[in-house]
């Protein structure tokens, strides 16, 4: 009988069921695999899921449940795989669909993309999920709950503005929209307060945000925005990491004579690039050291705001390194780098100089 060597789980998440399917990796490198029937995407589905993995898995063989991420519809398996002790591993989506594409499977039923989610647990090294913590969490949902309420006020302002200008202007329609605008306003300001009142909460939550506000033009909310999208950068394991999962990794087609141009791939969390648009404009003002790289970098492309997203890339990573480092933004620190490369390069000339001598 073949021996086992490793198992995993796929499961294909939707927002009503979860498909399921079991690999095992042989001995031989086969492998074999176990389906099984739909199960709700509820606590029900979770608890028959449970009783066949006690019947079908074998405790003494390392075991693996592979997801893809789904907005919001994998968090309840995932905390309730890892809270029963399972390792609960849930991948980005480009990941996910870069692994398939490289299979040349030409169908896709959730029956398949759970036997493909097996199968990539079967074969890669992959880093498993941790819960992040309550407060980063509803520190995610007021962001976006605030970033939604900041669109739909600028929505109503340019119609309040149009109203007012136009020959027939409605006085009770122009009330109304003031109404609105009022709302809109108050409740802003409500989910400001309770973004600030939970990051009080926590002392090393608001001790690592003031690394991140030490960066002259990163304010509060904007640093919170991108801690909450990137729930703590917990699952960032390096810049470039980062940069894809945020849309700004540069892309470049080209085929044949056709010679296409750079650009961000925008294929990652638009939250945190909108997040950083404002942020941008006020430190190429008054930054000292994005200021030096903006300027440095717009004469050479043909519009300014290509300069603008490669300083938001800038900004994006500086924050990771504040907060990963634990570190105040130093404005000195390129050049006291550049100071150090100086200083070994004439280390090393010294010291070639004196052997040749």
């Amino acid at each position: 009988m073949e021996k086992r060597l490793k198992q995993s789980l796929g499961i294909d998440v939707s927002k009503l069921n979860l498909s399921l399917s079991l690999g095992f990796l042989t001995d031989t490198l086969a492998k074999e695999f176990l389906s099984h029937e739909d199960v709700s995407n509820d606590v029900s589905g979770y608890k028959m899921l449970l009783k066949w993995l006690k019947k079908s898995v074998d405790s003494s063989v390392d075991f693996l449940i592979v997801m893809e991420a789904t907005g919001v519809y994998h968090q309840g398996i995932a905390h309730y795989l890892h809270d029963k002790g399972y390792a609960v591993s849930v991948m980005q989506s480009g990941r996910v669909k870069r692994y398939a594409q490289s299979l040349d499977q030409r169908s896709k039923t959730d029956a398949l993309d759970s036997r493909m989610l097996s199968m990539l647990g079967l074969e890669r090294n992959i880093r498993l999920w941790q819960p992040p913590s309550e407060e980063l969490q509803q520190l995610k949902g007021l962001s976006r709950e605030r970033s939604s309420l900041l669109k739909d006020r600028t929505v109503e302002t340019n119609r309040q503005g149009a109203i007012s200008c136009s020959v027939h202007s409605n006085s009770k329609a122009l009330k109304r929209h003031n109404n609105r605008l009022k709302l809109l306003k108050a409740q802003i300001a409500i989910i400001e307060e309770e973004m600030q009142e939970l990051v009080s909460k926590s002392e090393e939550l608001e001790r690592k945000i003031g690394f991140l506000t030490s960066i002259p033009g990163i304010s509060f909310k904007s640093a919170a925005g991108v801690v909450g999208e990137t729930l703590g950068f917990e699952s960032i394991v390096n810049a470039k990491q980062l940069t894809s999962y945020a849309g700004y990794d540069v892309v470049l087609r080209e085929s044949g004579n056709f010679k296409g141009k750079t650009r961000i791939s925008k294929r990652g969390n638009s939250h945190i690039r909108a997040a950083l648009h404002m942020p941008s404009m006020t430190c190429v003002r008054c930054n000292p050291t994005l200021k030096v790289f903006y300027n440095r970098l717009k004469p050479k492309k043909a519009k300014p705001l290509v300069a603008l997203v490669a300083v938001q890339r800038k900004l994006l990573i500086l924050m990771y390194t504040l907060w990963k480092n634990e570190e105040v933004y130093d404005a000195k620190f390129e050049t006291k780098k550049q100071q150090k490369h100086e200083a070994l390069a004439a280390q090393d000339n010294k010291l070639i100089a004196q052997l040749v001598s």
